[in-house]
């Protein structure tokens, strides 16, 4: 083992932090992961970018010792993680607010002076997506205003949770692309900052990110981070990307009309993409070199809503593995073309392919022989046809025959189901590959960044990557039932969330 060069790569994600290391044929040496904790203050979620450090130092200390890898090894240090953050550092790199996650949507008045400001219309042009509450511009105007001290005293704004890691590793200050796309700092009409909005705010340009690409060398491991997770300083770090584009290298979609899906907590459709979406009910960010596009349909309930049914409907408080493989039991033995439930699965607002407020889930088409598994059911199809909603918004409501030919990788929690994967398949009329993966698809993209960046990349190709856990293909008698239950879907959600 002390003969092989290595890749290590960090995931801060939303529930985890993740440690996994690479040997530069992309096979995983060791990986372990550790929770993370989110708090609650005031109905807002966030975290802490200690507990993240300190994770990073348990995780990399365990494996050094019980691995015995060797540190001059180590050739790269490449992460990745949640994006769309707003974290304040002072001089000194020490962190003066909590983590303002990219789901908090505290700042709704200082979205607003923008929109009054500037106009939706001009906003969403400038920034090549759909301006929202959600953007990290927005935090960062909140923390001015209602944290007034500690903007003063702050000297560095992060964006991401990588960034985080790369500030402690390096002492430098720099995102990707990729994060920067969705936090309204970036124009990425022109992938250059937004100096306009930016003047005009009067924020301190010295105190923002520097953007580079995901493949960037941004400086080398300093001693003093080097002692406290046991590795020799001097290693490479590299930029990395947020975990949009990091899973979209990581999930196999390399090419222009690729698409893959993550099917978590949340959710997401991604492609790469030559071009802007000109539908703002989508995301467009940049792809890991800043060259070009991934256009996202973000789903906020996906996985979620199967747990919260399970936990509040059927009241299986600790939905375990077991739980889960008993009840998908029940399920598919369900007749399909009886449930008559439609269920929409706004629990928590959405952001694509629509924008709606919080608490705005419905069951509809209820009857007396419906029951809590057909409503369960229900909710596996719903989050099915938001899949669908958003695919189709992607692809211009009209699927060719070359693109209807084209299968889907599907990554994350919910694709581990033994049921959900196949739903999917028939729903979106696309086969579908549940991707054998030895490390989350994120690691692997942050692997594989890491090559590039080391100019090693030329070797890879996706056939010697990537195996299939199983491919589910759509069931023929039943595609007709769904296409006229998406219809009836799709009138739901226009009836009760288009404008009129």
């Amino acid at each position: 083992m002390s003969n092989q060069n290595y890749l290590l790569t960090y995931d801060i994600g939303s529930t985890a932090v993740k440690i996994i290391l690479f040997d530069t044929n992309l096979k995983v040496i060791y990986k372990n992961e550790k929770k993370v904790k989110t708090y609650n203050d005031d109905n807002y979620d966030y975290q802490k970018a200690t507990d993240w450090w300190n994770i990073i130092v348990e995780l990399t200390n365990k494996m050094v010792k019980n691995e015995k890898i060797k540190s001059k090894n180590i050739k790269a240090i490449s992460s990745t993680g949640q994006m769309e953050d707003c974290l304040l550092l002072d001089g000194q790199g020490k962190a003066l607010t909590e983590v303002l996650l990219y789901s908090d949507g505290r700042a709704k008045e200082e979205y607003q002076y923008l929109v009054d400001k500037y106009g939706k219309e001009k906003l969403d042009s400038m920034m090549g997506n759909n301006f929202d509450t959600l953007m990290s511009i927005n935090k960062y105007m909140w923390l001015r205003d209602k944290r007034p001290h500690k903007f003063e005293e702050h000297r560095h704004l992060i964006l991401g949770s990588k960034d985080y890691i790369n500030f402690r590793l390096t002492g430098k200050n720099v995102t990707d692309y990729t994060n920067a796309s969705t936090t309204g700092f970036l124009d990425i009409n022109k992938m250059k900052i937004n100096k306009g909005i930016i003047n005009d705010l009067d924020f301190d340009n010295s105190k923002l990110p520097n953007i580079k690409k995901a493949t960037d060398i941004i400086g080398r491991l300093k001693e003093s981070p080097a002692e406290e997770l046991g590795l020799e300083a001097g290693i490479p770090i590299i930029n990395g990307a947020g975990d949009v584009g990091a899973s979209t290298l990581g999930a196999g979609a390399w090419n222009e009309g690729d698409i893959y899906c993550y099917l978590g907590t949340t959710g997401w459709l991604a492609m790469p993409s030559g071009d802007i979406s000109e539908n703002k009910n989508l995301f467009t960010l940049s792809n890991i070199e800043g060259n070009d596009y991934i256009i996202a349909g973000a789903v906020l309930n996906a996985g979620q809503t199967y747990d919260w049914f399970l936990s509040k409907i059927m009241d299986y408080e600790n939905s375990n593995g077991n739980k889960y493989i008993t009840i998908e039991n029940k399920l598919k033995n369900l007749n399909k073309k009886e449930i008559g439930v439609i269920f929409v699965p706004y629990l928590n607002g959405e952001r694509s392919p629509l924008k709606v407020e919080t608490d705005n889930g419905i069951f509809a088409g209820m009857g007396t022989g419906t029951d809590k598994l057909k409503m369960l059911y229900s909710v596996l199809e719903g989050v099915s046809f938001s899949l669908k909603h958003n695919m189709l918004e992607m692809l211009g409501n009209i699927e060719s025959d070359n693109e209807k030919g084209k299968a889907i990788n599907i990554i994350g929690g919910g694709s581990k189901s033994k049921i959900w994967p196949q739903l999917i398949a028939t729903i979106l009329e696309r086969k579908v590959n549940v991707l054998e993966l030895e490390a989350g698809a994120p690691s692997l993209g942050s692997a594989l960044i890491a090559l590039k960046a080391l100019n090693n990349e030329k070797k890879l190709t996706i056939s010697n990557i990537y195996k299939n856990n199983e491919t589910f293909t759509p069931i023929e008698e039943e595609i007709n039932h769904y296409r006229d239950k998406y219809k009836k879907y799709l009138e739901l959600v226009k009836a009760n969330f288009y404008e009129q």
